[in-house]
């Protein structure tokens, strides 16, 4: 981080409530162009694996993540599994940090900005601790994205959107017929966030106390989130899954801030998977198709293809999203899992016309056990684990 975010940081942050030195913080960072040391979707969680598949998540997720993706997967889940934590941290162009370093030293940050003209640079990062055995789960956890968008070089301005959460989610899931699940997550969001554009005035005086005014919209929400999923008998499962994300839209209450955070509009996403398994290996392929019913979403960016081959302790993963191709990786070590991503946002009308390519990192600490596996009649949770009692995860 340069030494102008850090000293601004530090002045702000002694005596601040966490959520306002948070806020501060944030609010420079963003000003600064998002430097990486700062570094999904705004409902509430994104998982680095399922960015590597092209995000078509929802027929195959098994595990903690089920609480953000699909409730009802949770009638998937074996054992007990706790996860201790998995932050993660990403960006969009790792090459903005020469650049972001020239700001220690100019005192005139709007001719920086003015050199950002038509780039879209974005960071975000998050964590969480969770729990999930079979037909419930909770969560706590803490997440951020900011964008910006730099225009108009002649008078510098940047379109700032960003979030920063946290909150608890807590969720059930009923079985009324095998390999058919129903599943219900209420999720709890504290968030401070924007969608509005930083003058010129504002970057060229470095006026951080006028950019927190701007920023500090706070605010509170319930969020409700239905599932539904069914695996067909057989070698390949067939899995077809629904969800129906923010039911009714989420509105945020109005606590700090000019207006309250921009309420989270609800989504209906129909998905299904299959499981090809051989010796030391297993093949997944995958497809959601998302926003359903959303009259502003170009043909093309709704559909997410993903695929996931897992061979002993190591996943690659690709995928097509909003028409662009994503890839992941991951390495399984048992207690201690590291996951990889790169995937792109389409910025503008309809796919071609502005590509952000962003990359993420998520280190996972988890364990598992399955009492299943003393009576010899558990398959060791959704991973293909060894002989220990301890779960291998996927």
């Amino acid at each position: 981080m340069n030494l102008i975010a850090l000293r601004i940081i530090r002045s702000k942050w002694r005596g601040a409530a966490p959520p306002v030195a948070l806020t501060v913080a944030l609010a420079v960072v963003c000003l600064l162009a998002c430097t990486l040391a700062q570094a999904q979707l705004p409902q509430g969680w994104t998982s680095v694996r399922a960015l590597g598949m092209g995000n078509a998540y929802t027929a195959v997720v098994s595990d903690s993540d089920s609480i953000f993706y699909n409730p009802a997967a949770l009638i998937k889940v074996k054992g007990v599994n706790w996860t201790v934590m998995d932050p993660r941290i990403g960006a969009d162009n790792v090459t903005n940090a020469n650049l972001i370093k020239s700001l220690s030293n100019t005192s005139n940050i709007a001719n920086t900005v003015n050199s950002l003209y038509g780039d879209q640079l974005f960071a975000g990062g998050g964590a969480k601790s969770a729990i999930a055995f079979p037909y419930f789960g909770a969560a706590a956890y803490v997440n951020t994205e900011a964008n910006i968008a730099v225009s108009n070089p002649p008078d510098p301005s940047a379109l700032i959107n960003y979030f920063f959460d946290y909150g608890a989610a807590l969720s059930a899931a009923v079985e009324p017929a095998p390999g058919f699940g129903l599943g219900v997550t209420a999720r709890y969001i504290n968030r401070t966030g924007t969608n509005q554009t930083i003058g010129a005035a504002v970057i060229s005086q470095n006026n951080t106390s006028q950019l927190q005014n701007m920023l500090e919209d706070r605010g509170w929400a319930v969020a409700v989130d239905l599932g539904a999923v069914i695996t067909a008998p057989g070698p390949l499962s067939p899995t077809l899954s629904f969800v129906y994300r923010d039911m009714g839209n989420t509105t945020f209450s109005h606590d700090q801030g000019a207006q309250a955070p921009q309420p989270v509009q609800s989504e209906m996403i129909a998905g299904a998977s299959l499981t090809f398994s051989g010796p030391g290996l297993r093949l997944t392929p995958s497809i959601d198709y998302r926003y359903i019913g959303w009259s502003n979403v170009a043909t093309g960016q709704n559909i997410n293809l993903g695929c996931e081959l897992h061979l002993l302790f190591i996943d690659l993963r690709g995928g097509l999203s909003q028409g662009y191709y994503t890839a992941g990786a991951g390495l399984n070590l048992g207690l201690i899992r590291l996951d990889a991503a790169t995937w792109a946002e389409e910025l503008g009308a309809y796919s071609g016309q502005a590509v952000d390519r962003r990359y993420m990192v998520q280190l996972t600490i988890e364990l598992g056990f399955d009492p299943g596996r003393f009576l010899g009649n558990g398959n060791g949770g959704s991973g293909s684990g060894s002989g220990s009692h301890l779960i291998q995860r996927r």
